[in-house]
């Protein structure tokens, strides 16, 4: 594989001709460097004593992470005792069982969905479709980098889009040219205004488009362009240096519309895309009005000493190296370490250049990106909003978080 080769030229070769991407947990009680550090601490025990349990919960090896990723899913709607008991079931993180296991959760709700809409009965077949398109999303997780992921992420966008069907206000999925390939996004407009401001919604590493909820752009007034990180879900591009021209691109077409009022503009990443919305707050200076850099890395992040900590990390679940691996489209662990330092905002020079009113927030004790990025783009360049949870995790805690950020979106893209 070589980094030229597009995004969906690669699924397809590895779907093997089938047609066929760190987010959300702010508020989480196990996301915290605390819990992340005593796991690894006891990793030698725990590769040691792997052997001696039989599931996901009660094998060392599995149980910090899989513990958290039960909460999260339950968190995201998964029924507590299905999704327990798939987690008690599995020995371990085989992709394609994984994917069996949510799937005979993710059809019945199908199903359901497609009756429901025969009958005519909107609500049903919404809430039926977004609960068939959640499991399949967990299914996918955490990022599709296996043919079974590949589908069932497949079938997760076929579901949201019949639920988004019933929508209010509405979905429209958008194709964007871009260089022979198309960009994908879902544009939300409130119904409260006239050419409302538009914020474009990215990110982060397994948190896809079809997983991102925007009603709180929509409640706060504003419209929502939701759109795959690079390396994530449907862009067309992977998490490489000069993949910015993705959203340079949506600028573009969202400057075109008359029913958005793109002079006002805002990005909002999430996660590992808050990377996207950092860059392009120096990058479209001109164009960009506010910039959310939420829980996203910058420069530590990408550098041998975080990488060997993400290495030893047992909270991910899964290794967190390989859905890196993934995203930036590298053949294993060894090329990701030399490729990963020149995502660098420091190494490329951007840190003292123009940039557009920014609000950088995390936790200090994220586990996955290193709160040191924070302190580096406080330090550097043009004054800028912060906020810093001093004993939260990664992005933060919670709805006071969500509730800060859409306060500082609105008060910088009002009129």
């Amino acid at each position: 594989m070589t980094s030229k080769a597009t995004r969906r030229e690669f699924c397809r070769r590895v779907a093997g001709g089938m047609a066929w991407a760190i987010g959300g947990t702010a508020g989480l009680p196990w996301a915290n460097s605390r819990v992340s550090n005593e796991s690894a601490k006891n990793s030698d025990v725990m590769d040691q004593t792997r052997d001696l349990a039989d599931d996901l919960l009660t094998n060392p090896r599995y149980a910090v992470g899989a513990k958290f990723r039960l909460g999260q899913f339950i968190q995201r709607g998964a029924d507590p005792k299905d999704a327990e008991a798939i987690f008690r079931r599995l020995t371990d993180l085989e992709p394609q069982r994984w994917v069996e296991e949510w799937t005979r959760l993710a059809q019945p709700w199908e199903q359901q969905g497609a009756g429901f809409a025969a009958q005519g009965k909107s609500q049903e077949a919404k809430e039926a479709y977004q609960e068939a398109s959640m499991y399949y999303g967990i299914a996918k997780f955490p990022v599709i980098n296996h043919p079974a992921k590949k589908n069932a992420y497949r079938k997760c966008v076929e579901t949201y889009l019949e639920a988004a069907r019933y929508f209010d206000p509405p979905l429209e999925r958008v194709t964007i040219p871009f260089e022979g390939r198309e960009i994908i996004g879902y544009l939300r407009i409130p119904k409260t205004a006239a050419r409302p401001p538009v914020v474009i919604a990215t990110g982060g590493i397994d948190v896809y488009k079809e997983e991102r909820d925007t009603s709180d752009l929509l409640d706060a007034g504003l419209a929502a362009f939701s759109t795959d990180m690079p390396g994530n879900g449907e862009c067309p591009e992977w998490y490489i240096t000069d993949a910015g021209r993705t959203y340079s691109a949506v600028i573009d077409y969202l400057e075109k519309r008359d029913d958005v009022d793109a002079k006002r503009l805002g990005i909002v990443g999430r996660s590992y895309g808050g990377y996207w919305a950092g860059k392009m707050a120096y990058v479209e200076s001109k164009r960009i009005r506010a910039a959310v850099e939420w829980g996203g890395p910058v420069h530590y992040t990408f550098q041998e000493p975080w990488l060997q900590h993400l290495q030893e990390d047992k909270l991910y679940l899964w290794p967190f190296l390989d859905s890196m691996v993934y995203a930036h489209h590298v053949k294993d662990i060894a090329e990701l370490r030399g490729q990963a330092p020149a995502l660098s905002l420091k190494t490329q020079g951007w840190l003292d250049k123009p940039s557009a009113p920014m609000l950088v927030v995390n936790g200090s004790k994220d586990p996955w990106i290193t709160i040191q990025d924070l302190y580096l783009l406080l330090e550097s360049g043009e004054p800028k909003s912060a906020r810093v949870y001093p004993e939260s995790g990664h992005m933060g805690a919670g709805a006071e978080t969500g509730k800060l950020v859409m306060n500082w979106l609105k008060t910088q893209l009002a009129k």
